[in-house]
């Protein structure tokens, strides 16, 4: 395959973005990754690998609807306002609470408010009013759902109700898509890590977390490195490194042609670049490209080289990095609308 490298130029966004996800298709990276089953408790939002199918009935017996006195419906008949009817306890008529099993012989419950309990008789007996009618306030086998019915589709975003329809069904894990492993190289002599007393000509480093929140925003785990220095070598041993067990990484600065920025040519190195110059502002010097990496990576490792200028950082995030991580975990993309606006003086 013949690749396009384009160096410092100004790409238009549409066409970056295209020729990026084209060749992300072509080394098999832009899609859903891999499947994994995680307990229940972590399950929401994630992505359905396959579908899940229930193991067992809900409810898996007949069960109460209202608290009340469980009866089969046939002796309840003469029932009426004139001539109230009696059954007794516990022989044709059982107590149950809401929730209860009601006994194999019953198909229905009287709530409590519609009966009068006698107390005076041996044994016991309830008066009522009014019949029951077969499967009157019964949760029935299988109301809710059916053992082998389909609870959830493949590809599905999963929400909290879904957690207890899933649980309902028998599982207590459930396979999902895996997260993308975002690996963050935040680059420069100048940074120092949060928290650190600052000295003339240093620079906090909080690119990092900002790109890391994005990421876990679309659905993919971040590992933040502490600052490579601007030194080639350093940063290719970080970003070979990273590539053995991570899904895209994010080399942050160093993406321009200063005196110091190194990412580009470290990149075109071990991979290719693909891309190098967007027109956009902020975020002009963006770099795209893959790493070759080392045998313990299957396919190519994606990276994008983000400005390390704030607003160029997000920014980038947004445009390049969203897609890419939402589509590994098997999410949709939300694409924003474009609106056109005139300027006043």
């Amino acid at each position: 395959m013949t690749t396009r490298n384009i160096y410092l130029e100004d790409i238009p966004l549409a066409e970056a973005q295209e020729h990026w996800q084209k060749t992300l298709a072509e080394h098999d990276i832009y899609r859903p990754l891999s499947s994994e089953n995680v307990e229940l408790h972590l399950a929401c939002g994630r992505v359905t690998s396959e579908p899940i199918w229930a193991l067992i009935s809900a409810p898996h017996y007949h069960s109460a609807a209202m608290d009340g006195y469980a009866v089969h419906s046939s002796t309840t008949n003469s029932a009426s306002e004139t001539s109230p009817a009696s059954l007794s306890i516990p022989q044709k008529a059982l107590y149950v609470d809401t929730g209860n099993t009601i006994p194999i012989w019953s198909d229905a419950v009287i709530p409590i408010e519609n009966v009068h309990v006698d107390k005076s008789t041996s044994p016991h007996t309830i008066q009522f009013q009014k019949s029951a009618s077969p499967w009157q306030h019964v949760r029935t086998m299988g109301e809710d759902m059916v053992a082998s019915e389909l609870v959830l589709p493949s590809n599905h975003r999963i929400r909290p109700v879904d957690i207890g329809a899933i649980a309902a069904s028998g599982h207590h894990q459930v396979a999902v898509r895996r997260l993308a492993r975002v690996a963050i190289i935040p680059t420069g002599d100048e940074l120092v890590e949060v928290g650190s007393a600052v000295e003339p000509g240093q620079i906090i480093e909080y690119n990092s977390l900002m790109l890391a929140a994005q990421a876990h925003q679309w659905d993919a785990v971040s590992t933040r490195w502490p600052p490579v220095s601007d030194q080639k070598e350093a940063i290719r041993s970080a970003l070979l490194k990273a590539s053995d067990n991570h899904d895209l990484i994010l080399l942050n600065a160093g993406s321009s042609r200063g005196s110091k920025d190194y990412s580009a040519e470290a990149i075109s190195e071990i991979g290719t670049v693909l891309v190098h110059g967007i027109a956009v502002r902020p975020g002009h010097p963006v770099i795209l490209g893959l790493i070759n990496g080392t045998q313990k990576a299957q396919v190519p490792t994606p990276v994008i080289g983000v400005p390390g200028y704030p607003v160029s950082t997000v920014l980038t995030g947004e445009i390049l990095v969203k897609a890419p991580t939402i589509s590994m975990a098997g999410n949709t993309i939300i694409r924003a609308s474009n609106c056109r606006g005139h300027i006043t003086s």
